[in-house]
């Protein structure tokens, strides 16, 4: 059975659960055709935009930041959908549009308020944060939405709330469904991982390197058990290959962002967006803010960020035969060459907020560091790509052909 493609999984996460209490707010994206992905950043019609999108592509955004602070995300929910209602901006547009405008999640559900007139094409559960502290998901239709706070102890009673291609409007089940009980056939394995997942850092507080390490590269069964040798799995050897139809990082994954938001009183400018393009098995965050004056090419360009493009080739040198899978020859190394650079640069963020803090940065700093970071991680892409390429070459070469004997020559008559 062919397995569905646009299979995002999101998290809205307030300071109550996490270390340093910040809201953290996180998507893993998946979706048919896996468009090449990159970051870009503009002026909208009242904020500054900072956002992911199909490369090349600018009229719709996936997820993303703007200069108030108020971040914003989603994934799919077909649960949601209307037949027959085509007015209006579907998911990618409304993100677009809220990113433009709003600078609160109060703002947010003021657009979802207006748009039930005039119609949306959204069938989505959108996960939004601010400057001020606020944090809720969203579940909207074309013509209704719910909104569940995540400050709310009622509905996240533990901080936060996840979710994959399910609504509970539609389902009619609770806001924070039971991971161990839940019913949903399609996703619902990738939300119970999720939600065990932040559950088992919860008490000591969820980080950024946690999601990006520990959230958006997990791989489990369908059971939720994570595979041997993977980085929430038991210690061990790799399987030789690993079925992604049921975990939360997919062949079908083409980024996965986190956003690392402020307390109330903070300068909005330091939220950050961590980014990574492409796969994340494959792939390295880095990290992005608004008041850039401008972007690498690490991250951006109308064919994907180089750093996309070489995560892409990876992946594609990896897949399985059926394109449902990875073959995991070449994951260990990828690994333990990528993952400790990332580890450096998300300690070099968190020594620059602290400094910030009290003396904020200019465009120029803000467009310096992502510049010197995002070289360094595209360093550390570019040599794992020459390591890969050299790995296939030291392959033994395959045997030569055999033909069938030819037929004997046919006798000529004068």
């Amino acid at each position: 059975m062919a397995t569905p493609l646009r299979a995002c999984t999101t998290a809205v996460i307030t300071g109550k659960a996490t270390a340093d209490g910040r809201p953290l707010l996180w998507k893993s994206r998946d979706t048919k055709g896996l468009p090449r992905n990159e970051v870009i950043v503009y002026d909208g019609a009242k904020h500054r935009v900072l956002a992911v999108v199909n490369a090349g592509h600018r009229d719709e955004v996936w997820m993303g930041v703007n200069s108030a602070g108020f971040c914003i995300e989603n994934s799919l929910s077909k649960d949601l959908l209307v037949e027959g209602e085509t007015t209006g901006p579907g998911n990618g547009g409304i993100m677009k549009l809220a990113l433009e405008t709003c600078a609160s999640v109060a703002d947010f559900r003021a657009l979802l308020e207006r748009t039930n007139d005039t119609g949306r094409k959204t069938d989505g559960n959108f996960g939004v944060i601010d400057a001020a502290g606020g944090a809720a998901l969203f579940e909207a239709g074309p013509r209704t939405f719910r909104m569940f706070d995540a400050n709310d102890p009622e509905v996240a009673p533990h901080g936060y709330i996840v979710r994959s291609n399910f609504s509970t409007t539609a389902q009619q089940i609770p806001a924070a469904p039971d991971p161990d009980s839940l019913s949903v056939a399609y996703s619902g394995e990738r939300y119970a991982r999720a939600c065990r997942l932040i559950e088992r850092r919860r008490e000591n507080g969820v980080t950024v390197e946690y999601v990006l390490q520990h959230l958006c590269r997990d791989m489990a069964d369908g059971r939720g058990q994570p595979f041997a040798g993977t980085v929430n799995g038991p210690a061990g050897e790799l399987p030789d290959e690993v079925n992604t139809s049921a975990t939360i990082s997919r062949t079908t994954t083409v980024s996965a962002a986190v956003f690392h938001g402020v307390k109330p009183g903070e300068d909005p400018r330091l939220t950050t967006m961590w980014v990574q393009l492409g796969d994340p098995k494959f792939s390295i965050a880095v990290p992005c803010w608004v008041a850039c004056e401008s972007l690498t090419d690490a991250v951006s360009g109308k064919h994907g960020g180089a750093i996309c493009s070489i995560a892409t080739t990876l992946r594609e040198w990896n897949l399985t035969e059926d394109r449902d899978g990875v073959e995991t020859d070449q994951l260990r190394q990828v690994w333990d060459d990528v993952w400790p650079v990332e580890r450096r640069l998300v300690k070099v963020v968190a020594d620059m907020r602290r400094r910030w803090e009290n003396a904020p940065g200019s465009p120029a700093e803000f467009t310096e560091l992502h510049r010197h970071l995002a070289t360094q991680a595209l360093d550390a892409m570019r040599e794992e790509l020459v390591d890969m390429k050299e790995s296939a070459l030291r392959l033994p070469g395959p045997p030569p052909p055999v033909f069938a004997p030819s037929d004997p020559a046919p006798t000529l008559i004068p």
